[in-house]
């Protein structure tokens, strides 16, 4: 398995994930990753351009999607964020992934997890935040099968729900 950035290479690949996030009535989960009737060079370079913060929202911050690709097909994705704002430090932490519905519970999150937390060790951060709702049980074995440490629970103003926050050392320090 590896991350690439978003190419030509994949693209059909890619057009089924959407399509089956679709069927799936998920679309809005694949976040930063799918805008509806964009072109796909369109959303090709504005990929390119949020690594480098061009044309984000003033809420939002920079970061590097990548698709996540198992012998050959584009079998999620994953949004690795560089820095967090409030709004991203208080609810929604570096990472947010997408998995194909047919592909889930086949390990490829956690695989991609262990594969961005590599991604991160060049970046200028000691700690990677992640966030998951409590009753979302596939993330949290996802984080902590990656050696996420819990922090605490919050509760989240938008829906109202609980906020599990977990913290993953990816330099040499131990979180206690």
């Amino acid at each position: 398995m590896k991350l690439v950035n978003p190419t030509i290479k994949y693209k059909d690949s890619y057009l089924e994930l959407v399509k089956a996030a679709k069927v799936n009535g998920d679309i809005s989960e694949m976040g930063n990753a799918y805008r509806e009737n964009e072109s796909f060079d369109t959303m090709v370079k504005r990929l390119k351009d949020r690594t480098q913060g061009k044309n984000i929202a003033k809420l939002d911050v920079p970061s590097s999607m990548k698709w996540i690709i198992e012998n050959g097909e584009v079998v999620g994705t994953i949004d690795l964020r560089h820095v967090l704002n409030k709004n991203y430090f208080e609810r929604l932490g570096h990472i947010a992934y997408y998995i194909h519905p047919q592909k889930r519970n086949r390990g490829y999150a956690t695989k991609a997890l262990s594969l961005a937390i590599k991604w991160y060790k060049k970046m200028p951060i000691n700690k990677m935040l992640l966030t998951c709702y409590s009753d979302n049980e596939a993330s949290k074995k996802v984080i902590l099968n990656n050696g996420g440490v819990f922090e605490k629970a919050t509760q989240d103003k938008q829906s109202n729900k609980t906020i599990n926050r977990y913290l993953i050392s990816i330099k040499d320090d131990k979180l206690s």
